[in-house]
């Protein structure tokens, strides 16, 4: 009669096996792990520099083209001091004084790589956070004829501050759009 034996654990074989499975599934795994976090972190850097970019632009879009009655180069605004008052003509700069419907200014410039809302009512308030860079921020109001009102053309990057390290982590999109006044 035959005696069985009972078996317990495993071969040096089948542990060399298991083991070289692990060996070469645990670098794949931790790759695909690394990758998902590094995609995660552009949607997140992305999703900052996209909601900054757009909070400032829909402010200064909703409030020049909704108050907005006159243009000028500085501050006070007067009628000496009026841009795009006849047609063909061309004024660009960083800063634009507008004067609203109740007599007060406003104004959108670049401070300190941020976007500054300042008015004569309100203050100095920063449209984008120390988050963001802001670069190649200009207005420009142009105007084709007597009876057209000015149209304000704006334009600014916006990207991440400081200096991700990967180009993949890069960060920056570029706004523009134009405005009409309607209460010209």
């Amino acid at each position: 009669m035959k005696q069985k034996l009972n078996r317990f654990g495993f071969t040096i074989l089948e542990m060399i096996v298991v083991l070289s499975i692990i060996g070469l599934l645990l670098p794949a795994v931790f790759s695909l792990f690394f990758s998902s976090l590094r995609a995660q972190s552009k949607v997140l850097i992305l999703q900052q520099v996209k909601s900054n970019g757009d909070n400032a632009l829909n402010v200064i879009e909703s409030v020049t083209r909704q108050s907005g009655v006159s243009l000028h180069s500085d501050n006070p605004p007067s009628i000496t001091n009026k841009v795009c008052a006849s047609n063909g003509t061309t004024y660009s700069a960083g800063n634009i004084y507008i004067l609203d419907k109740n007599g007060d200014w406003f104004s959108f410039y670049l401070n300190n790589s941020a976007i500054a809302s300042e008015s004569g009512t309100i203050g100095v308030q920063d449209l984008t956070s120390d988050k963001v860079e802001i670069t190649n921020f200009t207005l420009t109001c142009s105007r084709s004829s007597q009876t057209s009102p000015p149209l304000i053309s704006i334009s600014f990057t916006v990207s991440q501050t400081g200096s991700p390290g990967r180009q993949e982590q890069e960060a920056t999109l570029n706004y523009q759009t134009k405005v009409k006044l309607r209460s010209y």
